[in-house]
């Protein structure tokens, strides 16, 4: 909560949950399929020293209220921008993880004026067909009656490493999962995801970009990273060993940070 506004927007038929810290020149992260505005707790403290960083909801996860229903990877965009509209932010620098890699993305295409700085974290072009088999058979359990703990167990499994889990195990513990998804806003979710593609568009990017993915990433396969960095003019690159599709923001923070340095402008 900043300035004792309680931390909610409405717009585009829904109800965003948002937070805001620190001041500066705008910040703004976007989490991934299911995620909420705790994914990037450990990243907004390096950052608000200098920055205003904003953290939100998407629709269909979270606190955030929408309708129900499919979402289109379109509405996404559109929440974006209407956040943005609402926050009072003309420009800002993105970064986003996964699935709001793609929404960055697309945001990049669609409304280039209102960026300094993109940062895509183990983002793609398109969704990988493997993933997609097996996400939407894991929601589609969940809205069935599995639990919703089921989603994110199964989806941890794509987003960890071998070395990750072996670490756990020697140490006797276990990886804590999420237990209050949204069955089916993660349906929902999985359905914009489907539609995701940037191929063709990857070109229009005109902002300063960083591309940050992990080299043993089987959730989004490295090459799918490589496939965006080399089409967007002049993007910069870092590929990290060992780690899979979720990256401690350690690892990547201090060449975030730089980057948005060097494109920190109004």
């Amino acid at each position: 909560m900043k300035g004792g506004y309680l931390p909610f927007a409405d717009f585009n038929g829904i109800s965003m949950y948002y937070e805001e810290s620190g001041e500066g020149t705008p910040v703004v992260l976007i989490t991934g399929f299911s995620g909420d505005s705790t994914f990037f707790k450990a990243l907004v403290p390096e950052l608000t020293d200098q920055h205003r960083v904003i953290v939100f909801d998407n629709r269909g996860a979270g606190q955030t209220v929408y309708p129900g229903g499919d979402i289109d990877y379109q509405d996404f965009v559109d929440d974006t921008l209407c956040l943005f509209d609402h926050l009072g932010i003309e420009k800002a620098h993105i970064l986003g993880w996964s699935m709001g890699g793609h929404i960055a993305q697309e945001f990049a295409i669609q409304h280039p004026e209102r960026l300094m700085s993109l940062t895509l974290v183990s983002a793609y072009p398109y969704r990988p067909a493997r993933s997609s088999y097996f996400m939407n058979g894991i929601c589609d359990c969940a809205v069935a009656g599995a639990s919703s703990e089921f989603i994110s167990m199964m989806t941890n499994a794509f987003c960890f490493t071998e070395d990750f889990f072996s670490g756990l195990e020697s140490k006797g513990k276990t990886l804590r999962s999420l237990t209050n998804l949204d069955a089916k806003g993660c349906k929902a979710q999985m359905h914009a995801l489907d539609q995701f593609d940037t191929r063709e568009k990857l070109h229009l990017i005109s902002a300063p970009t960083l591309s940050v993915h992990g080299l043993d990433d089987i959730m989004v396969e490295p090459i799918l990273g490589d496939y965006i960095s080399d089409r967007i003019p002049d993007c910069k690159v870092l590929r990290i060993e060992g780690v899979g599709h979720i990256i401690k923001p350690s690892l990547y923070s201090e060449a975030f940070k730089k980057h948005i340095a060097d494109h920190d402008r109004a």
